[in-house]
């Protein structure tokens, strides 16, 4: 049973950004061997290419915060629809990929978001917000741990 680690976001959004940023911090961390990582920058419906039954999905992308920018929070699939403000410049939020994702390969063991904290994106914005970058050390090893942690539930 695979566990993918999908990281997704835009690199010209601002803090939208914080998913494929993330993913050049982690692509070698030893602690993330075990696991497919991969950063899909913008996707959204296309994500359907990338799973199969048996796996294990983990999405790691910007969520809309009120406050206390740079929490890492985990969002169940069963919670994406009430609980998911993400900020999606994508062409399908993930919400909504989630529901198609599962509509087309029932037996996907999980879905689940890895969710950073950021402030409203700001387009054609290159590069993260000074707020975010100062908890870039907390949130890669929240993210890890989280990662790991999601991994090993059933």
């Amino acid at each position: 049973m695979p566990v993918k680690v999908v990281f997704i976001g835009n690199y010209v959004g601002g803090d939208d950004g914080i998913g494929p940023f993330l993913f050049e911090k982690l692509k070698d961390d030893k602690r993330l061997k075990d696991f497919e990582l991969m950063e899909l920058g913008v996707i959204g419906f296309d994500l359907i290419s990338y799973v199969g039954d048996g796996d294990k999905l983990i999405i790691v992308d910007a969520v809309r915060a009120e406050k206390n920018i740079g929490d890492v929070v985990h969002l169940k699939e069963i919670n994406l629809s009430k609980d998911l403000k993400l900020i999606s410049q994508h062409d399908f939020g993930v919400e909504e990929t989630a529901t198609i994702l599962r509509s087309h390969y029932p037996k996907i063991k999980s879905i689940d978001v890895v969710g950073i904290k950021v402030n409203q994106p700001k387009a054609f914005t290159v590069g993260l917000s000074q707020a975010l970058m100062d908890r870039i050390p907390e949130i890669k090893e929240e993210v890890i741990k989280l990662i790991i942690k999601i991994s090993k539930q059933n």
